[in-house]
């Protein structure tokens, strides 16, 4: 089932493949499984495709997609995970959230975003930090990007690791463009998507 859903960007197939079945095994495995009190319906097949199965899916992904980048580029990466199944990556371990991220943003070449599964509909926060540093930003591609951005003017999207490998290979080459793309999102988040615009529709859709 991962590595089906890999397959696919812009839409999460694994909640609809999951069975009672499939549930009830899970769910018979985890001591931990997650249990409502008193639940109107059943949350198990919910908790067992996002929860397990779309949570492994996104590790899954994240080497995969790592480690064919760092066939083809030099790749840094920040974090305090495990690391143990990365080729060739370059880990510099963790880093502060409101101090060193930020910089790290700005100065990176290429950020890449990998939406999880777990997150079937909007954009993650992640998508706003970078480009709100003025970050050029590679993502994977979600069905809602185009309602707030435009891809190949305030960011690129790819669609399988063959065009992810070939559009880093192009803004590796292309500085301007790059610096251009990075710019236009910096302008385009500071113009539309703070947190005083989301209030603000939030109010409108609550008291129109």
């Amino acid at each position: 089932m991962p590595l089906y859903s890999l397959r696919i960007y812009g839409y999460n197939p694994i909640e609809n493949a999951v069975t009672e079945e499939l549930a009830r095994t899970v769910k018979a495995c985890s001591p931990d499984f997650f249990e409502l009190a008193d639940p109107v319906t059943s949350p198990d097949r919910y908790v067992t495709a996002h929860s397990y199965i779309g949570m492994q899916a996104a590790e899954t992904e994240r080497i995969r997609t790592l480690n064919t980048l760092s066939s083809h580029f030099h790749v840094d990466l920040f974090t305090r995970s495990s690391v143990e199944s990365l080729q060739n990556v370059h880990v510099h371990g963790g880093v502060e959230s409101l101090t060193e991220m930020p910089k790290i943003f700005h100065l990176s070449r290429i950020n890449l975003n990998m939406t999880i599964k777990p997150i079937q509909t909007g954009l993650p926060l992640r998508i706003f930090d970078i480009m709100g540093c003025g970050g050029f930003l590679m993502t994977n591609y979600q069905a809602e990007l185009p309602e707030y951005f435009e891809i190949g003017v305030d960011l690129e999207a790819y669609s399988s690791l063959e065009e992810l490998v070939d559009k880093c290979a192009y803004y590796l080459s292309h500085e301007e463009e790059r610096k251009q793309i990075a710019l236009n999102g910096y302008q385009k988040v500071c113009g539309q998507h703070t947190y005083v615009h989301r209030m603000k529709s939030m109010l409108e859709a609550l008291l129109p």
